[in-house]
């Protein structure tokens, strides 16, 4: 499986808001907005020349859906776990971005565009600069793997020159199987608002 910008977008979508099944089945990717599904099936098409499904309204417990882009095959599942993609629930998993990844600066930085595109947030109430930040969830015993991930995404921050403020640690809501779980979120120093944008982009 060739290291490629295409194989890290895929990762990263798969790090955040997308999923490897447990028995390495099938993949996706989820999302509230489809647009963002076909470029993900674009992605999937051109690596590796595979077609996948659209299931919509197929999540989210709100009033707005979510969609998922599924894809089916195990041997390139199989590949993927092999190259560093977590599998199961990454909320009570062990895992830690592919040294692969963070050891290629280009690879790095289109890693993290991705993760915020997924995970990021750029809007808070009452305040006149936007405070651009990224969040995790992460069961409560794998508190130490967490906050390494979220350091490892400072750290790619501060090699584009854009600093960070501390990680927060705060409850979030225990899992139905009684597994406590920590809600960890950091935010860009406002001073770097600007250059985050210019140098990872945003979305949202």
């Amino acid at each position: 499986m060739k290291k490629d910008l295409d194989l890290v977008k895929i990762v990263s979508y798969l790090f955040f808001d997308g999923h490897l099944y447990k028995d390495l089945k099938c993949f996706y990717f989820s999302s509230k907005n489809i647009s963002d599904l076909r470029k993900f099936e674009k992605i999937v098409k051109r690596k590796f020349g595979l077609k996948g499904r659209f299931y919509l309204n197929d999540g989210g417990a709100g009033r707005i859906k979510t969609h998922k882009y599924r894809v089916f095959n195990k041997k390139i599942c199989k590949e993927l776990e092999t190259i560093g993609v977590p599998k199961g629930s990454k909320t009570i998993t062990d895992y830690e971005i592919p040294l692969w990844i963070l050891k290629n600066k280009k690879f790095a930085k289109e890693f993290i565009r991705i993760a915020y595109l997924c995970e990021g947030s750029m809007k808070e109430k009452d305040r006149k600069n936007p405070r651009i930040s990224i969040s995790m969830h992460k069961a409560e015993f794998l508190l130490k793997n967490g906050l390494k991930l979220m350091q490892d995404i400072k750290l790619i921050l501060k090699n584009n020159g854009i600093e960070a403020t501390d990680t927060g640690i705060y409850d979030a809501k225990r899992r139905k199987d009684g597994i406590k779980v920590k809600h960890l979120r950091f935010r860009i120093k406002t001073k770097d608002n600007n250059k985050f944008i210019k140098e990872i982009g945003w979305f949202k």
